[in-house]
């Protein structure tokens, strides 16, 4: 029997995988590492609306681009912010003037509910102490309490999160969504298995890829994954790992962009709305693109 290839554009890919008004959309990568940022920017374009945006327990511009594009009706995450650079402005100012939804919880919630997802488990009971925080108040209808059924004491839950569609960037796929993380995983490759659909955004496919790796290695089935897009650069202006390093100028840019809804426009008319993903490297520029690969190798 033959197997499906799965490689196509981003734009296909989207277009395809990603309903006009998604349930719920997962978005892979932590802090300023491996952010779906290809797939993220040509959901803003497509102008997709998504009801609940699920992040990994620490989220960064791949949450607050697409606040900032107005796609999202409330958000799940722990955190959204950009480590030394300060706080998440479009994630604060939708949160603050309540133009989305926000449904707070810790990154244990996060972080059981994909294992619980991916698993097929009805909840994962929280280890002894963590209730003690007031989020199961805050947020009630996100946290359970159940009895041990072996010492009869009342311990915190976290539920099960299937996403309906999960964006991922791996570094490396074939042809047929097998794929690899060459840096850490974080949550997303509980993401993978937990989502109803995977769109994999990677830099480079490798026909060969079991061959060259080693079928251990290879640790994304490709069963799991409905389209596979190179994107090389992908995850600009986060870091991808062993492939290039996070472009902290133009997170820079960025948040300055932020500071208004004006210069936001702006900011989204020069590098997501007025071009095709393809063109996106082009604008950045290919020596600036390359410099971050040669300090992203070195370090």
């Amino acid at each position: 029997m033959e197997r499906t290839r799965k490689v196509m554009s981003v734009s296909e890919a989207i277009r395809r995988f990603v309903p006009d008004r998604c349930e719920s959309l997962a978005v892979g990568g932590m802090h300023m590492h491996n952010n779906p940022m290809a797939l993220i920017r040509e959901v803003i374009r497509q102008d997709k609306k998504i009801k609940r945006l699920i992040t990994s327990p620490s989220a960064d511009i791949n949450a607050d681009l697409l606040l900032g594009g107005g796609s999202v009706e409330e958000i799940l995450t722990a955190y959204v912010g950009f480590e030394h650079l300060g706080l998440a402005p479009n994630f604060r100012r939708a949160v603050e003037k309540k133009t989305v939804k926000l449904l707070e919880c810790d990154e244990p919630f996060l972080v059981y509910g994909f294992q619980a997802g991916a698993g097929g488990l009805p909840f994962i009971p929280y280890p002894k102490g963590l209730e003690s925080n007031d989020l199961h108040k805050i947020n009630p209808e996100l946290y359970r309490f159940t009895t041990d059924p072996y010492t009869g004491e009342q311990v915190m839950t976290a539920a099960p999160i299937k996403p309906s569609v999960a964006l991922i960037h791996c570094q490396e796929a074939d042809p047929y969504g097998n794929a690899i993380f060459k840096g850490s995983e974080f949550t997303d490759r509980q993401m993978i298995f937990a989502a109803e659909t995977v769109v994999l955004q990677v830099e480079k496919i490798v026909p060969n890829l079991a061959e060259r790796y080693g079928a251990t290695r290879v640790n994304v089935p490709g069963f799991l994954v409905s389209a596979v897009v190179e994107a090389p650069y992908g995850c600009h202006p986060t870091s991808s790992h062993t492939y290039y390093t996070y472009d902290e100028d133009h997170l820079k840019v960025y948040l300055k962009a932020c500071k208004s809804p004006e210069s936001l426009g702006e900011y989204l008319h020069q590098y997501v709305l007025g071009m095709a993903e393809e063109e996106y490297a082009v604008e950045i520029g290919l020596e600036r693109l390359q410099n971050l690969t040669t300090r992203g190798v070195s370090e």
